[in-house]
């Protein structure tokens, strides 16, 4: 429970200290449910993305994290840390270097860690609707959580990223990742609809699906989270 609160605490104030003193855009999301009396849960689940883009350039960094407990055991623990760099050749075309790790101490991998460099193409982006693809290769290290050892090789890389806006409050988002090597294929797809408040402040009921072709036994290929949060656009 101290850890989750912490947690949403860190961003929160990261969340603030970028909103106020950069030109970043981006927004923050905050998710918190807690159950008392049978049985003690708390879940959090939390994010932070920024974009910044001048001239040919393109900046983008994010964060997630999900912790849960239940009855002051932990049963989810993983954070991802994520950062692209791109140059525009026009408006539709871009090449990029992105890197994201990601640490988990419940599924087959401790940790993994990706880099790749690839091409994106935008066939539209405005504020009520985006399509943009992103193909790559690169290299992964994937962390086995039974005895630690490492896997490494080529990486194959691609991501979709859509959004419909339906009316000036509803918006519909889905991005989809892909990371493909010799040795596991990993899927993770994020939809959601945000419900807006205000300018700044929404809600959104998320999905996240995420798959790996190859685990250990007795560890499940499959994940799922659905979640409802807060989200501040900044």
């Amino acid at each position: 429970m101290k850890n989750i609160l912490v947690t949403g605490l860190l961003l929160s104030a990261i969340g603030t200290a970028v909103a106020d003193d950069s030109p970043w855009s981006g927004n923050g999301q905050l998710g918190f449910t807690s159950t008392s009396g049978n049985s003690d849960t708390t879940t959090l689940t939390a994010g932070l993305a920024g974009k910044h883009e001048v001239n040919q350039w393109i900046n983008t960094l994010s964060l997630d994290v999900l912790r849960a407990d239940s009855d002051g055991v932990d049963t989810a623990d993983r954070y991802i840390l994520e950062g692209k760099t791109g140059y525009k050749f026009n408006e539709a075309n871009y090449v990029f270097f992105n890197t994201r790790y990601e640490n988990d101490s419940f599924t087959a991998f401790d940790y993994t860690w990706t880099n790749a460099v690839g091409w994106g193409h935008k066939f539209y982006e405005s504020d009520d609707k985006k399509l943009i693809t992103e193909v790559g290769v690169g290299h992964k290290i994937a962390a086995y959580d039974i005895d630690r050892n490492e896997d490494s090789g080529v990486v194959f890389t691609a991501k979709v990223d859509y959004m419909h806006k339906f009316s000036d409050n509803v918006s519909f988002g889905d991005v989809l990742r892909l990371e493909s090597t010799s040795d596991n294929t990993f899927t993770q797809n994020d939809a959601g609809l945000t419900f807006k408040v205000s300018d700044k402040v929404g809600v959104k009921l998320s999905h996240q699906w995420r798959h790996n072709t190859d685990v250990p036994i007795g560890i499940k290929s499959t994940d799922t989270l659905v979640a409802a949060s807060l989200v501040y656009d900044f």
